[in-house]
């Protein structure tokens, strides 16, 4: 189903291309051409009774209607499997569920180091898996190398120990956690060197008015003189 809607929707897109394209560079013929094949067909549909052209014109309305809905029904309701055969039981049949094989592969992704979280997607088709995870990881892993692990680890979980077949390599989609943000401290605010304080001025005294001493002196003799010897 998926190739014929492939074939059908190429078809399509071709032939809206073309017509595109022809009315944007020749309109005018375009539109000229369209008018006759229009008239042709009308010229012809006059010459068919109406009591034929009704009916004939119903019926094919009909099947186109019919084929359109038959497509639209089973492009929206795809089948969904729900169990997937495992293919190396041996001495009988025995399916596993979609949901089971999710679960252990949650699991075991979720084991490994630097993986937070993972969301597997599980479907199965003609007996065989299709696997695709979204991983979230701590910052700053090798992505190659622990995409590898993951890609290793689901591998190993669906055909060595489920028994199943992938139907095409698990799918990973890798995602880290952002890096912590680093608090900005809030630089202190530049203080200006307090100032020397000023010189003051060194007062010199001033000669004041000259003050009178009242000193009692000892007596000193007289000498005679030399009128006196």
């Amino acid at each position: 189903m998926n190739t014929l809607n492939r074939v059908v929707l190429v078809v399509l897109l071709l032939v809206v291309m073309v017509l595109c394209t022809t009315a944007l560079v020749v309109p005018v013929w375009l539109f000229d051409a369209l008018a006759r094949q229009f008239a042709a067909m009308e010229d012809l549909l006059v010459q068919i009774r109406p009591v034929v052209r009704l009916p004939l014109g119903i019926l094919c309305a009909l099947i186109l209607d019919v084929i359109l809905i038959v497509l639209i029904v089973l492009e929206v309701r795809r089948p969904v499997q729900k169990a997937i055969r495992v293919e190396k039981a041996g001495g009988g049949e025995v399916s596993v569920g979609v949901g089971s094989i999710s679960d252990r592969l949650r699991f075991e992704v979720d084991q490994l180091p630097s993986v937070l979280r993972s969301k597997p997607h599980v479907s199965g088709k003609r007996g065989a898996v299709t696997v695709e995870l979204e991983v979230e990881t701590a910052a700053g892993i090798n992505v190659p190398d622990k995409a590898a692990e993951i890609v290793e680890t689901a591998r190993g979980v669906i055909e060595d120990k489920m028994g199943l077949k992938l139907s095409r390599p698990p799918k990973v989609n890798l995602r880290s956690v952002a890096y912590p943000k680093v608090p900005q401290v809030p630089e202190a605010p530049r203080t200006r060197p307090p100032a020397p304080p000023e010189p003051t001025p060194s007062v010199k005294p001033q000669p004041g008015p000259a003050e009178e001493w009242d000193l009692d002196l000892p007596a000193f003799p007289e000498h005679p003189g030399p009128e006196q010897g």
